[in-house]
């Protein structure tokens, strides 16, 4: 018996023995990825690129309308210049920072967008670029002048939007929020009128008026009536003559048509909302996809009509 027990564990001691080589491997492995990686990310230049052509119905040429870099690496880019290349040999000037170098930090992005242009120069003489910007043939890319040299952008930002899913599925709905703008501040989608009171010490109140305040005290010495509510002159009227009895202390008043202001700020269109349905994932997939199958056929028939 002592003698099986003494193999046993022999054996058991042989089969660790086995594995250890394996092991140092394992991490000698392990090691060397991480080390290979590190001097990947603080070595050479990589850069992800995007841009977009548009145009303009005040510009006869189309224009690149913005560009997004996007540094990869662990150090730093020094950028001189930015260009469009279109096609193998013509380079539009984006940027310009021969007085003032661009640093891209490690990980830092860098955006900037372009106006119209009233047209493009080479050597003294105009040219058009629109057929060749237009062409899905021609090949466009963002070539960069950095302190290593020419640095060609290869790889393209793949950003994602809810507008890209819509195309392939109909059932996609992009919610956007609608912000006041800071000067007029936030009294809520139901607010009727703004008053503005300037007062003696130069300051500016704002009061939300609303279109059941004539039964609630908005002001500490009188209430509004449905009649000084009927209309935004009524409402000034109203409050001019309050200020004069000397029931309200200020210098000024000024009625905002609320609704006026959210139509310039906002446009036509938001008077009258509906409620959000809520679709199951099968319902949006499958649904969806079907419909919008359905509506691409239609589109496509009446566009061959016309």
């Amino acid at each position: 018996m002592p003698k099986i027990e003494r193999l046993a564990s022999w054996e058991h001691k042989l089969s660790l023995n086995d594995f250890i080589p394996y092991i140092a491997l394992a991490v000698s492995l392990t090691a060397l990825y991480f080390v290979v990686r590190n001097y990947w990310r603080k070595t050479g230049t990589h850069i992800k690129g995007q841009f977009s052509i548009v145009s303009s119905a005040f510009a006869e040429d189309k224009y690149v309308g913005s560009i997004t870099l996007e540094n990869f690496k662990d150090r730093s880019v020094i950028i001189f210049k930015v260009f469009l290349r279109v096609g193998p040999n013509y380079y539009i000037e984006l940027d310009d920072f021969e007085h003032d170098p661009k640093i891209l930090k490690p990980y830092e992005s860098y955006t900037n967008h372009f106006g119209p242009v009233d047209f493009y120069v080479v050597n003294m003489n105009r040219i058009k670029l629109n057929k060749l910007l237009d062409s899905r043939k021609v090949k466009k890319s963002l070539v960069l002048s950095t302190s290593h040299g020419k640095y060609v952008v290869s790889e393209w930002i793949n950003r994602w939007d809810p507008v890209y899913d819509f195309f392939k599925n109909h059932m996609t709905a992009s919610v956007i929020p609608m912000r006041p703008t800071e000067s007029a501040g936030y009294y809520g989608s139901d607010v009727k009128y703004l008053v503005n009171l300037h007062t003696e010490d130069g300051h500016k109140k704002t009061v939300p008026v609303y279109s059941s305040d004539y039964n609630y005290p908005r002001f500490e010495k009188f209430r509004l009536t449905e009649e000084s509510l009927s209309s935004r002159e009524n409402l000034e009227n109203f409050l001019t003559d309050q200020a004069v009895n000397g029931n309200l202390k200020c210098l000024d008043v000024e009625v905002i048509d609320a609704d006026q202001l959210r139509k310039k700020t906002y446009g036509d269109g938001f008077e009258k909302p509906f409620d959000a349905e809520y679709y199951s994932w099968i319902s949006y997939v499958v649904v969806g996809k079907l419909l919008t199958v359905w509506s691409n056929i239609r589109l496509y028939f009446i566009n061959r009509k016309h």
